[in-house]
């Protein structure tokens, strides 16, 4: 018999919903998918390095000559309303630079001597309280525009936000938190109050399950990692068969006074990470893409993941099942694939899943590239 899990292990692994499961670099900032004509940047990026000062880069498939850099704590005409940061020439491909604004996200426009320009920011919101807090912005779709930054965000659960986080994200201009968490993991550690935030739980099971990792265990579901990976496989397959707080998802994007939206989980990989990707190829963004933007999951909470695989292994000597807790803290790329193969066995393309599973109409899906897209 196994001791019984601490409840910060639990936490740090998985709570099963009704339905669904809860649940450094990331993928590239401007993930090329479109070959683009002469004279145009293609990607940028930006990486805070680990004392604070920023490395912001940018490709291009020609010289631009003369480049200026501004920054912005909005991502909306930059130009216009931020501060030039500095002149330099696009072939260096980069710039260091302190943080302009320290304790507030900032936004970078790299405009070349030609006029073409790119907006691009850190993928990771720079919060103390939680790993996987980031930005959905700045991926390439398949039509040549790109998903705006600083309006559709994914993370985990925001109990562990410090006080200056609070102010760090309320000042960020978030309008919406969507919480995908049942009714056991809200009451475990509930969201904090954002001021200006409307926050929204969605109908992700809400009572939630019983279950837990010591009845998975005893129960035999947890015995190895392969029975793990079976286990996500089914749920995110069940999340696309049964997608009501997906298809609330979609509705709330639609509403433009729900930009600058958040949605959540626990650990912010499973459901967040579903409907990441659900945003994601809503918006055009292709399945390569959107496979590495749910896998970066694992680099975001490497460090966490450790020291709670760590404290498994001082509670259980099986080291089968160890494996298998393992698999459930991170993500696999079997788990989205499973998904995404769902829509397509299920309604014939990711396509059809838009508009029959979600009921997301032609123009309402015209809309929300309208929205968040340039």
């Amino acid at each position: 018999m196994y001791k019984k899990l601490s409840s910060a292990i639990l936490a740090a692994s998985i709570l099963l919903g009704a339905v669904a499961p809860m649940t450094s670099f990331a993928a590239s900032a401007n993930s090329a998918v479109q070959v683009k004509k002469q004279g145009q940047f293609t990607t940028a990026s930006v990486e805070r390095k680990s004392d604070g000062t920023l490395v912001v880069r940018w490709k291009a498939n020609a010289d631009l000559g003369a480049a200026k850099i501004y920054w912005s704590t909005s991502p909306d005409n930059i130009e216009k309303n931020g501060k030039l940061l500095a002149k330099t020439y696009t072939a260096f491909n980069g710039y260091v630079t302190a943080d302009p604004k320290p304790n507030s996200r900032i936004y970078f426009l790299i405009k070349g001597g030609n006029g073409d320009t790119i907006v691009t920011a850190e993928r990771k919101v720079n919060l103390q309280g939680a790993f996987n807090f980031r930005d959905l912005g700045g991926y390439q779709t398949t039509d040549g525009k790109t998903v705006k930054w600083g309006k559709l965000f994914r993370g985990e659960e925001l109990g562990h936000l410090t006080a200056s986080d609070l102010t760090y994200v309320q000042n960020m201009g978030l309008k919406s938190i969507v919480d995908y968490r049942t009714d056991a993991e809200v009451n475990a550690l509930a969201d904090p109050v954002i001021p200006g935030a409307n926050y929204i739980r969605t109908d992700a099971g809400n009572a939630g399950s019983t279950a837990d990792l010591n009845s998975m265990i005893a129960s035999g579901l947890m015995k190895d990692e392969a029975s793990a990976v079976a286990m996500m496989v089914g749920f995110n397959k069940q999340m696309v068969d049964a997608p009501k707080f997906y298809i609330q998802l979609m509705e709330l994007l639609n509403d433009p006074n729900n930009i600058g939206l958040v949605q959540h989980c626990t650990a912010g990989k499973d459901r967040t990470g579903l409907g990441s990707a659900i945003i994601l190829l809503t918006l055009g963004v292709d399945e390569k893409t959107v496979m590495e933007d749910y896998l970066a999951s694992n680099v975001y909470r490497a460090e966490a993941n450790k020291k709670a695989v760590e404290a498994v292994k001082q509670q259980i000597g099986d080291e089968n099942v160890v494996a298998a807790i393992t698999a459930l803290m991170g993500v696999q790329k079997e788990f989205l694939q499973a998904a995404i193969d769902e829509m397509k066995a299920k309604y014939g393309s990711i396509d059809n899943f838009i508009e029959q599973g979600l009921g997301v109409t032609k123009e309402e899906r015209a809309k929300l590239k309208a929205m968040y897209t340039e």
